[in-house]
């Protein structure tokens, strides 16, 4: 969960260098957070695929949300949650081998070994990937899976995080000053 606060003060210290009117600070400051939102999940996208090494921005992006909170007063917030659970290995660009007793995966998300494995064709991706038992019985079996919270976190918390006032300020600054404009002109 993404969270970031904005002092009302630096606001209001910009609406009244460019003469703003409550209501024009109020809109421009909920259609800043809302493309603040969408440009930081944009990037999460674009930079985890090439990060994580995986095949497809599909998989990052149904694990993406915004989440909008109202606030009082019209000005309400944004939370972006990232769900960092496990991926299944077809997802994963690289080369799964077979090995004695198991199946390894090796690829740009790492290097993987897992037991009592094999190669098998996914019901999901239709390509090569790697296959587990659950348990001792024959059935059921599922796809192996690999961790990606830890290399996501430090990509977000190094990447998408330290952009995201920068990325609001510019969003909301723009905004306001062509309301202002704009008002200004009928």
């Amino acid at each position: 969960m993404l969270d970031f606060e904005i002092e009302a003060g630096d606001l209001q210290r910009l609406a009244d260098e460019l003469g703003a009117m409550p209501n024009e600070v109020r809109a421009a400051y909920n259609r800043a957070l809302t493309r603040t939102a969408a440009t930081l999940r944009k990037l999460s996208s674009k930079g985890l695929q090439s990060h994580l090494g995986l095949a497809r921005a599909a998989a990052v992006r149904r694990r993406l949300k915004s989440l909008r909170i109202r606030g009082q007063g019209g000005m309400g917030s944004v939370r972006l949650w990232y769900g960092l659970n496990d991926l299944p290995v077809s997802e994963f660009r690289g080369r799964t081998t077979p090995r004695s007793g198991g199946a390894a995966y090796s690829g740009p998300a790492g290097s993987h070994r897992f037991d009592r494995a094999w190669i098998g064709a996914s019901r999901y991706a239709r390509k090569r990937t790697i296959l587990q038992r659950v348990r001792e019985s024959r059935y059921p079996i599922r796809e192996a899976q690999l961790p990606i919270k830890d290399k996501a976190d430090v990509f977000v918390e190094d990447e998408v995080f330290v952009k995201l006032n920068d990325i609001f300020w510019q969003h909301f600054s723009r905004d306001l000053e062509r309301r202002v404009d704009y008002m200004r002109s009928r």
